[in-house]
């Protein structure tokens, strides 16, 4: 992913916001990128971009080399369905579905037959450390757990990158170290994550930390403390 001078403009009524201002940004295959900054800053934004869910003002975004602004909707929400996973704050769990079927939703999309759906999303709910709750729906399952599910679901189509917009806040601190933990196995199983965290923890853990000010990148280093040797897909 390679984001080149992006900017990022909202306009309401008289106001205009330039939330990105010529940010450049390139992420390695098998990187653990975490995005930290004030609230205001463009963390959110800029995982937006990068997740094609929405587009640049100006400025290029090109993904695995190809311009994304080149690439009609379908196409757009074929690369959000099977290139990408998704974990966000709030869980979005359908309650009257068991964390199966929960996980299994993503894999609809793709044509993937009932039966094999739901024995990967058992697989994928006992990776991500749920074996034996398969069958309990979101209500009867912690916040923690529930997301846990939710990165399950994220993870239903073999997404290349998976991107993850705050996915502690709704934690307590013990959960929501688990929770990073969980992303770290992810890492060193060959997973691309972009996390954006007001958690501090999640930049100790991730390899690179990217720090936004104002909607520009005020740093962007390896973390020494972890060995930057990448994992492979």
């Amino acid at each position: 992913m390679e984001l080149d001078r992006v900017s990022k403009v909202y306009v309401v009524g008289a106001v205009r916001a330039e939330v990105l201002k010529g940010l450049s940004i390139r992420v390695e295959p098998g990187e653990y990128v975490a995005v930290t900054g004030a609230s205001g800053s463009g963390k959110s934004t800029l995982l937006n971009i990068m997740g094609c869910l929405d587009v640049p003002t100006s400025g290029s975004y090109r993904l695995r080399g190809e311009e994304v602004a080149r690439k009609h909707d379908a196409e757009l929400a074929r690369i959000r369905n099977r290139t990408f996973g998704f974990v966000f704050q709030s869980f979005h769990l359908l309650g009257r579905y068991s964390a199966a079927e929960n996980v299994a939703l993503p894999m609809i999309y793709h044509g993937t037959p009932r039966r094999a759906r739901i024995e990967k999303a058992k697989t994928l709910l006992a990776r991500v450390g749920l074996e034996g709750f398969a069958n309990h729906r979101p209500s009867e399952l912690s916040g923690g757990m529930q997301q846990r599910v939710a990165i399950a679901r994220a993870l239903a189509n073999d997404p290349a990158v998976l991107f993850a917009d705050e996915p502690t806040g709704n934690l307590d601190s013990k959960t929501g170290l688990e929770i990073i933990e969980l992303f770290g196995r992810l890492h060193a199983e060959g997973a691309t994550l972009v996390v954006v965290s007001h958690d501090q923890r999640v930049a100790q853990h991730a390899r690179r930390v990217v720090t936004l000010e104002d909607g520009r990148i005020l740093d962007d280093h390896r973390n020494a403390s972890i060995s930057t040797g990448a994992p492979t897909r």
